[in-house]
């Protein structure tokens, strides 16, 4: 079974990522077994093993110091602190990830897309399957992650549009101005501060808005 889906906070900034290809490899797996299995399946397929770890308890740091460009994990079911440092790395240091899991878990699969996996394989570890499973998880995370920076793109645009249209009215109703005044007042602020024209209509909106309450 395969699935090939993709899957957020704590005090850090997100960071946003874009993987083009799959070289160095992170492995975590606490099964020596099946860990050696994986290190040679990934090495045979011609891939950096940059880190091999037995524990999830410090995955976020790990990823944040050693940069892989994909993360592989072998897991007999995920448990709840792999799920926590999984959404870790998916919200501050976002990289692929595939799942490699000796049972299936249906309750957790949504759980397991949330955080982050592109990938969840049961019982099925073939060695000349890792170099395709693992390009189609890169290429299926740097899709998301272009979804994902258009519709953020998308938000910035319209909350842009509404403190724009916000600081017009402002100055319509303080200054008596009319719509088309009011736009190019912003315009010009923008051109004299060198500041987009957004970051200026935040600050007319903030300043009126303390006039009036100061007049209250």
């Amino acid at each position: 079974m395969e699935k090939l889906t993709v899957g957020r906070s704590w005090g850090r900034k997100p960071v946003t990522a874009h993987v083009q290809g799959a070289d160095r490899v992170m492995l975590l797996d606490a099964d020596p077994e099946r860990s050696t299995a994986l290190r040679r399946g990934l090495e045979d397929s011609g891939y950096q093993l940059v880190l091999r770890l037995r524990a999830a308890d410090r995955l976020l740091k790990q990823v944040e110091e050693h940069n892989p460009d994909v993360l592989i994990i072998g897991t007999d079911a995920p448990d709840d602190q792999l799920l926590q440092q999984l959404c870790a790395v998916r919200d501050f240091c976002p990289r692929p990830v595939i799942l490699f899991a000796e049972r299936e878990a249906p309750k957790l699969i949504e759980r397991v897309v949330q955080a982050g996996v592109n990938a969840f394989v049961v019982n099925d570890i073939q060695p000349h399957r890792l170099r395709p499973i693992i390009t189609i998880a890169a290429a299926r995370f740097n899709e998301t992650m272009a979804l994902r920076q258009e519709l953020e793109n998308t938000r910035t645009q319209l909350a842009n549009r509404r403190v724009i249209d916000r600081a017009k009215g402002l100055l319509m109703q303080e200054q008596g101005f009319t719509e088309e005044q009011a736009y190019q007042a912003l315009r010009k602020m923008s051109m004299n501060k060198g500041q987009p024209l957004a970051e200026v209509a935040e600050t007319v909106v903030d300043v009126i808005s303390l006039l009036d309450a100061g007049k209250a």
